[in-house]
């Protein structure tokens, strides 16, 4: 039976979705550069991307779970504001 030392670090959340808005941001810029389509893309894929683009002390700290909980919780965040930013705009007149 292997036994798994769980770390003991805590991690500052908003350090670790500092981190994660840079990778997405780095992420996000890879892809246009290289003109990929990126259509249907999975939760999974995007904790993936993102986890790769971590320093290693941060994936030291962290689970992929907190991981994946950052990148949802800044995921709503930025739909929420775009929402508000959409019915605070004046409808254009035509």
């Amino acid at each position: 039976m292997v036994s798994i030392a769980r770390q003991t670090d805590v991690v500052d959340r908003a350090q670790l979705r500092s981190w994660i808005e840079d990778a997405l941001a780095r992420h996000d810029r890879d892809v246009r550069e290289r003109d990929e389509l990126v259509a249907n893309v999975t939760a999974a894929e995007i904790v993936d991307a993102v986890w790769g683009r971590l320093p290693l002390a941060v994936r030291r700290k962290a689970t992929r779970a907190e991981v994946q909980a950052s990148v949802t919780m800044l995921t709503l965040r930025r739909g929420i504001a775009m929402m508000r930013n959409d019915v605070e705009a004046p409808a254009a007149i035509e």
